[in-house]
């Protein structure tokens, strides 16, 4: 039996809409939105999309939904948020390397500026230099750059993927030595790591948050991080500037983006999502707990710095030879 529908139900509907968190932003017809990381689960990426994804399910009013599409560097997953409707229901949670991998990898199927709306940068991961603590290197971090200067053949740096800050990072130190340096090319931070600890290679610049027990526990090394100032989780560990590098400012990152055409008030809502789950405590503290902190900007500045990066990056990579692989 069906009962008419009258202007009063329609008027209830309307005030528990208001009086109940959440539902008065869900969007009928809309279901889960999809936030698509390009990377395997386990890593910086993947972990803290899902510390952000409850607290923007709630913001979104409709489940919001961790899929890993791994491979390519991060092409495969990046490639379908590109070719999908620019509804806001498919999102992609990328880093750093999404602006540049088209300028180190061969056969990328898009255009990371062009075929994307920037939405949010979410997270800043800060990255320090490494090496074995059994390794014999130079324990002072000057000692260490003038033991690459001399004997660059001697150094190799381990690169948790192409286009990675350790990458870029190893480029640019070379630049400033006038010396060759090696890449290691890994496929993420865990592989690459293990070999710094072992000594199979010497170095690395690397994910606080990855290599910050080894440090603690002493199987690793803290040269100097890639930051303007020294961090609170290595507080005695001197900046990349205080070794007497002053220009090697590099820090990782993750961010949202959507496809091409994404309507302007679709990006506001993502991103006041996005920045309410940044500024809940508890998640705060858990990025704390594993090197990272918050970035809360607007998505025009978002739009400026990856245009910027990309451009401050390509310079390094063709000053140092590096060629599409």
């Amino acid at each position: 039996m069906q009962f008419p529908w009258k202007r009063r139900d329609t008027l209830r509907l309307a005030l528990l809409a208001a009086a109940v968190p959440g539902l008065a932003r869900a969007q009928p017809g809309r279901g889960p939105v999809r936030l698509v990381v390009p990377y395997a689960p386990g890593g910086t990426n993947d972990v803290t999309a899902r510390l952000l994804s409850p607290r923007m399910s709630e913001g979104f009013g409709s489940t919001c939904v961790i899929e890993n599409r791994s491979g390519a560097s991060g092409a495969i997953g990046a490639q379908e948020v590109a070719r999908s409707a620019p509804d806001g229901q498919t999102l992609l949670y990328s880093n750093e390397v999404h602006p540049i991998l088209k300028l180190v990898q061969r056969g990328v199927p898009f255009d990371a500026i062009a075929d994307f709306t920037p939405v949010a940068r979410t997270v800043s991961i800060p990255y320090v230099l490494i090496g074995s603590a059994s390794a014999g290197l130079p324990a002072d971090p000057r000692a260490l750059i003038d033991a690459v200067k001399r004997e660059p053949a001697r150094f190799s740096f381990a690169c948790s993927s192409l286009g990675s800050v350790g990458h870029i990072g190893a480029a640019a130190l070379g630049q400033r030595l006038g010396v060759p340096v090696t890449p290691v090319i890994y496929r993420g931070s865990g592989p690459a790591v293990n070999d710094v600890m072992s000594g199979a290679v010497q170095l690395m610049f690397a994910p606080v948050g990855a290599v910050l027990p080894m440090i603690q526990g002493g199987q690793l090394r803290a040269y100097a991080v890639t930051a303007e100032h020294r961090i609170a989780s290595l507080p005695d560990t001197p900046t990349m500037g205080e070794a007497g590098q002053a220009d090697m400012l590099f820090e990782g990152w993750c961010g949202i983006w959507g496809p091409r055409g994404l309507p302007a008030e679709r990006v506001a809502t993502v991103h006041r999502v996005a920045e309410d789950a940044l500024k809940d405590p508890e998640i705060v503290r858990r990025l704390a707990a594993i090197g990272c902190a918050p970035i809360v900007e607007s998505t025009e500045d978002f739009a400026k710095l990856q245009v910027a990066e990309q451009a401050r990056n390509a310079a390094i990579i063709e000053a140092a030879g590096i060629k599409p692989e």
